[in-house]
């Protein structure tokens, strides 16, 4: 069964993204989250950072992680994060990125 982990960072969007999705202006940096789906519920920095780099993200700082507990989405707390936990399971990963005082996100075309 695959787990979902979420990595935090903040970084720099470089372009050049090997997925096609509603990015970031070029250059700009953000606080993101990372939905990443993994075989093992483990920290798996290196596939967090490539996954990042592969949605275009370089001078990636800051980079921790967290799992996420399924049982949290049904809360009110949490419930937001029920549609990026899914697609993560769905497609291998999600990144949320804040631009400002909202956050967008970024999923892999199907």
């Amino acid at each position: 069964m695959k787990a979902v982990m979420i990595y935090s960072f903040k970084a720099r969007f470089a372009g050049n993204a090997e997925i096609e999705w509603r990015h970031p202006e070029l250059g700009a940096a953000h606080k993101c989250m990372l939905f990443l789906a993994q075989d093992a519920e483990a920290d798996d920095f290196q596939a967090a950072i490539a996954e990042c780099q592969r949605y275009g993200f370089d001078q990636i700082e800051n980079l921790r992680v967290g799992r996420l507990r399924v049982e949290v989405l049904n809360t009110d707390l949490y419930r937001g994060f029920a549609g990026f936990y899914e697609e993560a399971l769905r497609s291998g990963s999600v990144v949320v990125y804040y631009p400002n005082d909202a956050a967008v996100t970024a999923t892999q075309p199907n």
